[in-house]
C-alpha cells in the first residue's frame, strides 16, 4: 500500500481491521494524527479563512507565475556564475516541463483566470520565445 501525501507530510494509511465491511464515518475513532492544540486549530482556521477570502483564480495565477520563475531558473536566466565563474548551462528539458505546465494552466483555464489572463498569456509567450532563443543558441 502506498503512502498518502498531505500538506503536513507523508502518511501511511492504517490497514482496515477485518469486520463486517461497514465503514465508520470519518473521525469516528480513526487516528487522524496528533491532536491539534487550541492555538494550532485557531491558526488553521485563520489560514483557511484567508484562503477562502482569496479568489481561486488569483491563487492559480500565483502558481502560474511561480512556474514562469521556475522556467527562468532552468533556462539559466539571472543565475549567478558557479564558484569557478562559469555560467550554468540551461536545462531545456526541465524548463520545458515548467513552461508546458504553465501553458496547461493558462490555456486550460483561459478567461476563468479573470483579470490575470492577459498578463499570464503575455508572460507565457515571452518565456516560450526565450526558450526557443536559448534552444537555438545551444544547437
Amino acid at each position: 500500500m502506498s503512502s498518502l501525501w498531505t500538506p503536513s507530510g507523508e502518511h501511511e494509511p492504517t490497514p482496515e481491521p477485518p469486520g463486517d465491511g461497514a465503514a465508520s464515518p470519518p473521525g469516528d475513532g480513526e487516528d487522524a494524527g496528533p491532536a491539534l492544540s487550541p492555538d494550532e486549530l485557531e491558526a488553521l482556521r485563520q489560514v483557511r479563512a484567508q484562503i477562502r477570502a482569496t479568489p481561486a483564480s488569483a491563487i492559480v495565477a500565483n502558481h502560474a507565475v511561480q512556474l514562469f520563475e521556475l522556467a527562468l531558473v532552468y533556462l539559466g536566466i539571472g543565475a549567478p556564475p558557479d564558484g569557478d565563474g562559469s555560467e550554468q548551462a540551461p536545462d531545456l528539458a526541465q524548463a520545458g516541463v515548467a513552461i508546458d505546465a504553465m501553458a496547461a494552466l493558462v490555456d486550460g483555464l483561459g478567461a476563468r483566470l479573470d483579470d490575470n489572463e492577459g498578463t499570464l498569456r503575455d508572460a507565457l509567450a515571452q518565456i516560450q520565445v526565450l526558450y526557443a532563443q536559448i534552444a537555438d543558441a545551444t544547437d
